[in-house]
């Protein structure tokens, strides 16, 4: 098991002390696992991969069934893997079966997004009452003096992207650091931003076309034609140049074509069979 303090193993000796009492102040995971059951051994990898990735956003703990067969009996687990959700000191959700890779960050956001801080709240509400710059006044103030609470550049992205403000909201998260832009609250919005502007900024797509046709090397126009034909929801023929773009050249731009690709693949139906096509051709690039 992992070192990191957000990733804890959970005993019949510590479980209430680990769980119910940590999550009357934040969101905790409970991961029910075996290590002789496959499919928990890959769920326990991409919660434990989350965990390290939120840095404290929600607490994962982690219960070997083999070793901890009353918990299991406890909390009803009758098939692995299974994973249940604790907050203000109850259950508050629980799934059962390996999930789709992308709805596990998703879950998690759904639980995380209401333990909002103070000022996250009175941003949202002051956003919400018709101010939104005095929204983002009070957020940037918060982000200089918290520059680790990735919420609050998030969420004024979020206000930004709804006054239709995509060229400030990239020019906010393109000034962070990279390691910010690459944490799970910020790199989707960074990329679907990033799309949003390269689109704007774009020439027509036959214009676009006749260029790639010349010169299929030509990574910023096939880029662009990319992001001009997802803004006219053309998916497949978006996604197509995108996953051709990060197989060439797959640095171009610190790698924004798999990263778009990602965030795109995101917002759809994990369960539609092309979406589910895409991922494995994006798993076998990552892999």
């Amino acid at each position: 098991m992992t070192a990191s303090a957000y990733i804890l193993e959970g005993t019949v000796e510590n479980f209430d002390r680990l769980v119910l009492e940590n999550s009357r102040r934040g969101l905790v995971l409970v991961d029910f696992w075996a290590p002789w059951v496959g499919p928990s051994l890959k769920q326990r990898e991409i919660l434990i991969d989350l965990a390290e990735r939120y840095a404290g956003r929600f607490l994962l703990v982690s219960v070997n069934t083999d070793d901890q067969k009353p918990l299991a009996e406890r909390f009803g687990v009758r098939s692995l893997p299974s994973f249940k959700l604790f907050h203000r000191g109850e259950m508050v959700a629980e799934y059962h079966g390996v999930q789709p890779e992308a709805d596990y960050p998703r879950i998690i956001e759904n639980y995380a997004e209401k333990q909002l801080d103070d000022t996250s709240r009175q941003a949202i509400a002051t956003w919400q009452a018709g101010e939104p710059d005095k929204a983002l006044q009070l957020l940037a103030e918060a982000a200089v003096n918290a520059p680790d609470q990735l919420a609050y550049p998030a969420l004024m992205t979020k206000i930004l992207m709804r006054q239709e403000r995509y060229r400030d909201a990239h020019t906010l998260l393109g000034a962070l650091p990279p390691a910010a832009q690459e944490s799970v609250e910020l790199r989707n919005l960074y990329a679907n931003l990033d799309i949003i502007v390269t689109a704007q900024d774009a020439d027509e797509p036959d214009v676009l076309r006749q260029r790639l046709d010349s010169t299929p090397e030509d990574a910023d126009t096939q880029y662009a034609l990319a992001a001009v034909s997802l803004l006219k929801d053309d998916m497949e023929a978006a996604l197509e140049l995108l996953l051709e773009l990060a197989r060439t050249q797959p640095r171009y731009r610190n790698g924004i074509a798999r990263k778009g690709m990602r965030a795109v693949l995101d917002q759809l139906d994990a369960q539609d069979e092309q979406v589910a096509r895409y991922r494995r051709e994006l798993y076998r690039l990552d892999y």
